[in-house]
């Protein structure tokens, strides 16, 4: 028997419903279906493993052997999507160069061909070096600051969302689904992220941050198909959609009370 299947003959036997689960443990009831049916790829990746064990935990099963099988699975998984491919473009490029024989490689008309194709790449070749912008350019086209702000736009709304029954240190984790800038910042610092379309099957498109009550602030250039998950071990809390905007979104952490406020930001008429 699989080991998902397992937990969840476990669970059956004893007695213990999933919706009982997911009200103590705060998990979507979906998720914990996912882990049953052995549906992992469902559960957003970072959360794969603190759902999983706070599913286990739940049910009342050993903690440590059935992480054990979690990543003996999951590890199965990964290594079946190492493989690599060579795309059928790579063979049909070179097509022509195999088809042509020793007769008509000196054909005069394929040789002007071949010559003009060579000049129109390599041309092509030296404008898109020449328009390439450089890191830090592309940086400074995604970049939004607090003066921008004031310059160029103007509040559209905001929302103040008391999180008293926070418990600390907590993770903070942003994830976008599109090219975007977020920067992170208190009084004394800042981390600044970007996003880039061009990298964004290369490159990580989450970030966490750990917060422990202090005042904080981040503005986010964009939050379509944006995730905002506060979670520590006993605390879970999704602001996805309370920060929904096509525009920037700045979003303020105070403590005495613990607030977390949204401001909505859109463009001046």
């Amino acid at each position: 028997m699989i080991f998902y299947s397992k937990y969840k003959k476990f669970r059956i036997d004893n007695n213990i419903d999933l919706s009982d689960v997911s009200k103590r443990t705060k998990i979507d009831i979906k998720y914990l279906q996912s882990i049953e049916k052995g549906k992992f790829a469902e559960i957003p990746g970072v959360y794969v493993k603190l759902f999983f064990k706070a599913y286990i935990n739940e049910i009342g099963v050993d903690i440590e052997e059935a992480l054990d099988e979690l990543n003996s699975f999951l590890n199965q998984k990964t290594s079946s999507k190492n493989l690599k491919f060579v795309p059928d473009s790579e063979e049909k490029r070179f097509k022509l160069f195999n088809n042509l024989n020793s007769e008509n490689l000196f054909n005069s008309s394929i040789l002007m061909g071949m010559g003009f194709f060579a000049l129109v790449l390599l041309l092509s070749f030296s404008l898109n070096s020449n328009n390439e912008l450089s890191q830090s350019e592309l940086e400074n086209e995604l970049r939004i600051k607090k003066s921008d702000l004031i310059e160029y736009y103007v509040e559209r709304s905001e929302e103040v969302i008391s999180i008293d029954n926070i418990d600390f240190p907590t993770t903070i984790r942003f994830q976008s689904e599109n090219e975007n800038y977020i920067n992170y910042y208190d009084n004394f610092s800042g981390k600044e992220f970007f996003i880039f379309e061009e990298t964004m099957n290369t490159q990580s498109n989450s970030f966490t941050e750990i917060w422990n009550g202090e005042s904080k602030s981040f503005l986010v250039a964009n939050t379509i198909d944006f995730e905002l998950i506060f979670f520590s071990d006993d605390y879970y809390r999704d602001f996805s959609q309370n920060i929904i905007n096509d525009f920037p979104v700045e979003i303020i952490l105070d403590a005495n009370p613990y607030t977390l406020t949204v401001v909505k930001y859109l463009p001046k008429k």
